[in-house]
C-alpha cells in the first residue's frame, strides 16, 4: 500500500478530508443566522380601534394591543372597525361587522378585510398567496378578492389550477368556482379608498401611498388621458383621496 504524507494512505486522507468537509458545513449551519423562507403569521396584536369600539377577540372586548393568538378570532360589530399587526410585520384592518381567524393563511369568515404585505388570505375555500400585495378579501355575496396593488395567485383550497390577479383586477366567487378575472371600476377603486378600510385610521398599510398613484393612473384611463379631465369635473367623475387615514401631527402649543 503506498504510503503518502504523515505516513497515511489515500483512503485515510479521502476519510479526513470528507471529515473536515462535514464539520465545517456543521459549523457554518450553526453560526449562520436562519433565514425562513417564508414568515409564517403565529399572532396578531391589535393596533387601532375605531368608532363604537366594539372589537372582540375570543368573545371577549379587545384592547389596544391585545394580543389574538393563532387560531383566535377578531370580530368587528356593527359601526366598529380595527387594524392589526401580524407577526410577520404585514398589517390588515377589519371593517365593520367582520370576522377573520388568525393563522398562516388568514381567514375571512365575514365582512372585509384588507391585508398589506405577505398576508396569506382563505376565503370561501379558496386561498390568496401573496407576497407583497395590498388586497381586500371581501366575504359578502359570495365572496371576491380585490387587488389594489401588486397581484396575488388565487387556488382552490388543496390545490388546483392558480388564477393571477393583477393590480386593478377582481376575481369572485360563484357557486363554490372561481368567476372571470374582471377589472375594478375607477369609482369602486375610489370607493374603496375613501370606505371604511381607509377612513379616519392613524397607521398606515405598509406601502399604502402607492395606492394613491395607482388611483391617479385609473383616474387618467377613465378619462382617456389628461384631455378628459375637464369633461371629467362635468360630468362628476370622483376625485382621488389626496391622503389615506388621519395624518397625525403634533398638537399646537400656545405660549401660556
Amino acid at each position: 500500500m503506498t504510503r503518502l504524507a504523515f505516513g497515511l494512505d489515500r483512503q485515510q486522507i479521502r476519510r479526513f478530508l470528507v471529515g473536515m468537509l462535514g464539520l465545517t458545513c456543521l459549523v457554518l449551519a450553526i453560526s449562520l443566522p436562519r433565514i425562513p423562507a417564508t414568515a409564517q403569521i403565529t399572532q396578531a396584536i391589535v393596533q387601532e380601534i375605531l368608532d363604537k369600539g366594539e372589537v372582540y377577540v375570543q368573545d371577549e372586548k379587545a384592547t389596544l394591543e391585545q394580543v389574538a393568538a393563532f387560531n383566535e378570532v377578531i370580530v368587528t360589530k356593527d359601526e366598529s372597525r380595527t387594524a392589526l399587526l401580524f407577526s410577520n410585520l404585514a398589517a390588515g384592518r377589519l371593517a365593520p361587522n367582520s370576522s377573520v381567524t388568525v393563522g398562516q393563511c388568514v381567514e375571512v369568515q365575514q365582512g372585509q378585510l384588507v391585508a398589506s404585505g405577505p398576508v396569506n388570505g382563505c376565503l370561501g375555500g379558496f386561498v390568496a398567496d401573496v407576497q407583497g400585495t395590498i388586497y381586500v378579501m371581501d366575504a359578502d355575496d359570495g365572496g371576491k378578492f380585490q387587488v389594489l396593488e401588486g397581484d396575488v395567485e388565487v387556488n382552490k383550497a388543496g390545490g388546483g389550477e392558480a388564477v393571477n390577479v393583477q393590480q386593478g383586477q377582481q376575481v369572485a366567487i360563484e357557486n363554490g368556482q372561481l368567476g372571470a378575472v374582471e377589472k375594478i371600476s375607477f369609482e369602486e377603486f375610489v370607493k374603496i379608498l375613501k370606505g371604511a378600510l381607509f377612513e379616519g385610521f392613524t397607521v398606515p398599510l405598509p406601502n399604502q401611498d402607492k395606492l394613491l398613484d395607482i388611483c391617479q393612473d385609473l383616474r387618467q384611463e377613465a378619462l382617456g388621458g389628461t384631455e378628459g379631465e375637464i369633461i371629467g369635473n362635468v360630468l362628476g367623475v370622483p376625485q382621488c383621496p389626496t391622503e389615506l387615514g388621519i395624518r397625525v401631527r403634533p398638537p399646537i402649543r400656545l405660549p401660556f
